[in-house]
């Protein structure tokens, strides 16, 4: 049997999704966007970043933003997306994201061959 100090310090994680919104320029990036849960607070955002990402936090900067509302297909039934809330964290250092974080074209194109029209004739 274990007793409190053998267990030793317990450590809590939040959980907390962040998603991070592509910047425009993929280096010396001072301001970054997250998508998270709208009770997300700043506080918890910043700790989160810090602790777990080890980036320097200058100020966070949220908003609660609205889930758009969409019309189902083949009815005229009306669905909402799930409200989130908007993160904008500056950054003490700038930081420089891999160009291979996000790829766009994870698969390459199959190059189609070219066919002469004449020889089908």
């Amino acid at each position: 049997m274990a007793t409190k100090k053998a267990v030793g310090r317990i450590v809590h994680f939040a959980n907390l999704p962040l998603k991070l919104l592509l910047p425009s320029s993929p280096t010396n990036i001072t301001e970054v966007a997250f998508k998270t849960i709208p009770s997300a607070s700043k506080i918890e955002i910043k700790r989160v970043l810090e602790s777990l990402y080890g980036l320097q936090v200058l100020k966070v900067n949220t908003l609660n933003m609205e889930g758009k509302k969409k019309r189902a297909k083949g009815s005229l039934a009306f669905y909402r997306r799930p409200d989130y809330k908007k993160a904008y964290v500056t950054l003490k250092e700038p930081v420089s994201l891999p160009t291979n974080l996000f790829p766009l074209n994870m698969m390459k194109e199959e190059e189609v061959p070219e066919t002469d029209r004449k020889s089908k004739r």
